[in-house]
């Protein structure tokens, strides 16, 4: 969110995905039939002794939550919304675990005003991992954790309905539809720090994102160690931000 050409060009690499919520549904690619399970959301314990959120047992082949998708830029004026992937990254989380369930593309004027709210509620323009989580239980209710990003754990959180939130550097991320991905890589001021949305894994060790930095960022599919890649890139470049291999949670607090 640092850097004055971050985020001028809107492009992006997978179409979104439009589906409806329910346990099962297929997803075809160039590779074998994948079935997704959608779990359903397990409230956050953060008091008693013995947890009432613990992951299943036996974890599901492929998770795929249909997390509704905005860019930072809904309206298109990516120079105005240079620093507005946490308040696109909250809001998808939001409307999540407020049932919207459609996988949707968010009403575009919704989104903003949804983006503009958030903004009002940042402590800062860049936020840490933990301010995040902050600002999403100050401001909207929601209990969060902090947890290391090894994979048991993104699992075990994704297989309890809960998407990911994740702070990397853009071009860490493998996409080469970033803006100047081919020439000028992860050079200060292309490359520059973000957050987006992790909803689902499949068998193979890739993991979903919904991407605000992309106007169409949905269902961009990317390996556990690019994932980790552009984290480590954020930490070495951003100090001020760094929290280090972990992402955010968010739920309801259980009763």
């Amino acid at each position: 969110m640092l850097g004055a050409l971050k985020w001028l060009f809107g492009l992006g690499l997978v179409a979104s995905i439009g589906i409806a919520a329910g346990v099962y549904f297929a997803f075809f690619g160039a590779g074998p039939q994948i079935s997704y399970v959608t779990p359903d959301l397990v409230p956050i314990d953060t008091v008693s002794a013995t947890p009432s959120d613990q992951p299943p047992v036996t974890l599901p082949q492929a998770v795929f939550l249909p997390v509704p998708f905005t860019s930072q830029a809904p309206l298109n004026n990516w120079a105005a919304r240079q620093h507005t992937c946490e308040e696109a990254s909250l809001l998808m989380v939001d409307r999540y675990l407020h049932g919207d369930h459609s996988g949707k593309l968010i009403d575009p004027q919704t989104a903003d005003a949804g983006i503009n709210q958030i903004t009002a509620w940042k402590p800062a323009q860049d936020l840490t991992s933990q301010q995040v989580g902050e600002v999403a239980q100050k401001n909207m209710g929601w209990a969060y954790k902090l947890l290391p990003s090894d994979r048991l754990n993104m699992k075990q959180q994704l297989a309890l309905g809960r998407p990911l939130i994740f702070g990397v550097r853009t071009h860490g991320l493998g996409n080469a539809n970033y803006p100047g991905y081919h020439t000028h890589f992860e050079q200060a001021g292309w490359s520059v720090s973000h957050y987006l949305v992790v909803v689902g894994y499949d068998q193979s060790d890739n993991y979903i994102l919904n991407d605000p930095g992309l106007t169409r960022g949905q269902g961009y599919h990317i390996t556990y160690d690019q994932l980790m890649h552009a984290v480590d890139d954020l930490d070495q470049a951003y100090p001020m931000l760094n929290s280090g291999r972990i992402f955010v949670v968010l739920a309801p607090a259980a009763a």
